[in-house]
C-alpha cells in the first residue's frame, strides 16, 4: 500500500447505518523505511526493500496506521504489514515527530510496553493525548430588588385579576444591598497533539457600576443604596437610586396604583378607582382617585370626587364632591363645593374662593370670599377643634374605659374572695378552739387514768380509757376539718394575689393615659381661638361651631371676622356670670 491520507468514518459498534457515526478521523497510512539492521528484506533478491516512492514497495512491508480524532486531542497508532514486529521505539518516536505529533505524547515506557505486549501490533493504541480547553463561566449578577416590578395585574382572593394593581414599586433604604456580582471564571485554552492552541470562547464579564444614589464596595462586587428611593439599573449595568418618580401621563390602567415613599410627579390625572401613595405629590388633576401623601400635595388643576389624605399642606384650584384630610393648610384658589374637609391647619379660599354646601372642620380657622349662597345647601363650619387631637383623646378615653371595666371585674372577683376568706377565717378560729378544748379534755382524762391506775381501779380505768379514745377520735376529726379549712384559705390567697397584681397594673396603666389626655387638651388650648374670616358675604343658614358654642346664622354678614368669645354678663339679681358665644367683628384691613 502506498503512503497517503485516507478520510474515513469511525462507527459505533453494532451500527450499520453509515449516516450514524461518532466522529470523523484522519487515517494516515505511512510505509516504514526501517533502519538497515531492522529493515524488512526483499524475500526474492535478499535486498533491502525499495525506498519510499520506489516501484517495488508493496503491502508486505510494515507501515503505520495513524488516526487523529476530529478534535485533534487524540492520536492513535497501529503497526501493520510483515516485519512489524521489528519496529522499535525510536522508529515510532521518529515517525511521530515527522508527523508533528509533539504534544501529550505517552511516556517511552508506555510505548515500550505496547511493543512488548504486541498490543500496538493488533489494534490502534493511544500514543498522544492533547490538553482539552476548559470553558470559563460568565459573570453573574444577583439582584436584590425586582428589576421589572410592574405586572399585568394582581390575583384577587376570589380568583379574578385586579388590573388596577400592577404590584409594588421597589424601594430601598440607605445602606441596602442592591446587587452582588459573581466574578467570571476565566477560560483556559487547550492544545492539540500537534502542539497548536485550541481556542475557547472567552467568558463574558458584566459591568457593575455605581450611579447616582449608590456606592460600590471596595472589591467592586457589591452595590449599595446611598439614599432612600427607587432602585434602577440601566442596560449598561449602571445602578441608581432615585428619590422621585415621574409619571408622564395619567395614573390609570397603564400604570396601576402608585406606591412610592419619595416625590411623585404625575403630569396627567389620577383616574377613577386608582390609588397614589407618596411621600410628596404633584399632579394635574384627581378624578375620583384615592391619594395619600406623607407631606404636601399640589394639584395644578382640581379635585373631583377624590379621597385625599395629606399630612402636610394641600394646594389646588378647586375641590368638588370630595373628602379631604390634611395635617396642614388647605389652600384653594376657586370653589369648594359639596365636600367634607378636616384639617389641623386652616382652610383658605381666596382671593375669590367660595365654600358651598360643604362641611369644614379646621383647627386654625376658615378664610373665604364667600360662604354659602342663596340657593345652595348650608355650610357647617367647625373651627378651633383639632380633629386629630380629638380622635386621639377619644381613643385614649376608649382605652381607659376598657381598663376601667377590667378593674371593675377584678374588684368584684376580689370582693367575693374577700368574703369567702372572712367566712373561712371565722370557721378556722372556731375549729381551733374546738381542737384546743379537746386537747385539754384529753390531758384531763390521761391524768384521771393515772390516778385510777394508782388506786388499782380496773373498772374505772377501762371506762376512762374508752373516754380517752372517744376524745382522740374527736380531736383527729377536728384536726382534719381544720386542715381542709386552711387549704381553702390558702387557695383563696393564691387566687387573690395575681388579681391584686393585675389591679395594680391596670391602675398604673390608666394614670399615664389620663396624663396623655390632659397633655393633648393643654396643647389644643395653646393654639388660641380660631376665627372665620369672610372677605365678602356669609349667607344665612350657615352653622358655626367652636369649642364651647354653636350658632346658626340668621342673616347675612359682610366682610366679617367671626370669633368665639367668652362673654361676661350680670344677671338681673346682680350675679356675675360668663358664657361662650360667637361674636362678629369688622374684618381688619390688610
Amino acid at each position: 500500500m502506498k503512503s497517503g491520507l485516507l478520510h474515513t468514518k469511525k462507527f459505533r459498534r453494532g451500527i450499520k447505518d453509515v449516516q450514524d457515526f461518532d466522529e470523523i478521523v484522519i487515517v494516515e497510512v505511512w510505509e516504514i523505511a526501517l533502519n538497515p539492521e531492522t529493515q524488512v528484506k526483499d524475500p526474492v533478491k535478499n535486498q533491502p526493500a525499495p525506498a519510499e516512492g520506489s516501484e517495488g514497495r508493496g503491502p508486505s512491508n510494515p507501515y503505520f496506521e495513524l488516526v487523529v480524532s476530529e478534535d485533534r486531542l487524540k492520536a492513535s497508532l497501529c503497526l501493520e504489514g510483515e516485519g512489524k514486529e521489528n519496529v522499535t521505539l525510536e522508529d515510532i518516536k521518529k515517525f511521530l515527530k515527522e508527523k508533528r505529533i509533539v504534544h501529550g505524547l505517552v511516556e517511552d515506557s508506555a510505548l515500550e510496553e505496547l511493543l512488548k505486549s504486541g498490543a500496538i501490533l493488533e489494534d490502534l493504541c493511544l500514543v498522544a493525548q492533547g490538553t482539552p480547553p476548559e470553558p470559563g463561566k460568565d459573570a453573574q449578577v444577583n439582584y436584590h430588588f425586582d428589576k421589572d416590578p410592574l405586572k399585568i395585574g394582581i390575583m384577587k382572593a376570589g380568583g379574578g385579576i385586579d388590573f388596577r394593581d400592577k404590584g409594588e414599586i421597589p424601594q430601598v433604604k440607605e445602606g441596602a444591598l442592591l446587587a452582588k456580582k459573581v466574578p467570571l471564571v476565566k477560560e483556559k485554552p487547550g492544545k492539540d497533539v500537534f502542539g497548536q492552541t485550541l481556542a475557547v470562547e472567552p467568558a463574558k464579564d458584566i459591568p457593575l457600576m455605581a450611579g447616582p444614589g449608590t456606592k460600590s464596595s471596595e472589591d467592586r462586587l457589591k452595590i449599595y443604596a446611598h439614599r432612600n428611593g427607587r432602585p434602577t439599573v440601566s442596560s449598561e449595568g449602571r445602578f441608581s437610586v432615585i428619590n422621585e418618580l415621574m409619571i408622564p401621563g395619567d395614573v390609570g390602567l397603564g400604570t396601576g396604583h402608585i406606591r412610592f415613599d419619595g416625590f411623585v410627579d404625575v403630569s396627567g390625572a389620577i383616574e377613577a378607582g386608582f390609588q397614589v401613595k407618596a411621600g410628596r405629590l404633584t399632579v394635574k388633576e384627581i378624578h375620583r382617585g384615592e391619594v395619600e401623601s406623607e407631606t404636601d400635595i399640589v394639584v395644578s388643576g382640581g379635585i373631583i370626587g377624590g379621597k385625599v389624605v395629606c399630612r402636610g399642606n394641600l394646594k389646588t384650584r378647586f375641590i368638588q364632591y370630595s373628602q379631604i384630610e390634611a395635617g396642614g393648610d388647605v389652600i384653594v384658589e376657586g370653589e369648594i363645593i359639596d365636600s367634607k374637609i378636616e384639617t389641623r391647619g386652616a382652610v383658605i379660599a381666596k382671593p375669590a374662593g367660595r365654600i358651598l354646601a360643604s362641611r369644614i372642620l379646621a383647627s386654625r380657622g376658615v378664610m373665604a370670599a364667600q360662604i354659602g349662597s342663596a340657593s345652595s345647601k348650608p355650610c357647617f363650619l367647625t373651627v378651633g377643634v383639632d380633629a386629630h387631637l380629638h380622635s386621639m383623646v377619644k381613643k385614649l378615653q376608649e382605652e381607659i374605659a376598657v381598663k376601667e371595666a377590667e378593674k371593675k371585674k377584678l374588684k368584684a372577683s376580689l370582693e367575693i374572695l374577700d368574703q369567702a376568706a372572712y367566712k373561712l377565717k371565722e370557721d378556722v378560729v372556731k375549729w381551733v378552739q374546738v381542737r384546743d378544748q379537746l386537747g385539754s379534755e384529753q390531758r384531763s382524762c390521761q391524768k384521771k387514768m393515772e390516778n385510777l391506775d394508782e388506786k388499782n381501779d380496773p373498772a374505772g380505768l377501762a371506762q376512762a380509757q374508752q373516754e380517752l379514745e372517744k376524745l382522740e377520735q374527736k380531736a383527729k376529726s377536728a384536726e382534719e376539718h381544720l386542715q381542709k379549712l386552711m387549704a381553702k384559705e390558702k387557695l383563696i390567697l393564691e387566687k387573690t394575689t395575681p388579681l391584686l397584681s393585675q389591679l395594680k397594673e391596670l391602675e398604673g396603666a390608666i394614670e399615664p393615659l389620663q396624663g396623655e389626655i390632659k397633655k393633648i387638651q393643654d396643647e389644643s388650648h395653646k393654639k388660641g381661638i380660631a376665627t372665620v374670616q369672610v372677605l365678602k358675604e356669609i349667607f344665612p343658614g350657615t352653622v358655626l361651631e367652636g369649642r364651647h358654642s354653636k350658632l346658626v346664622l340668621q342673616e347675612s354678614q359682610y366682610q366679617a371676622l367671626i370669633k368665639e368669645t367668652l362673654r361676661k354678663e350680670v344677671s338681673p339679681e346682680g350675679n356675675h356670670t360668663t358664657s361662650w358665644g360667637m361674636e362678629f367683628y369688622p374684618l381688619p384691613r390688610e
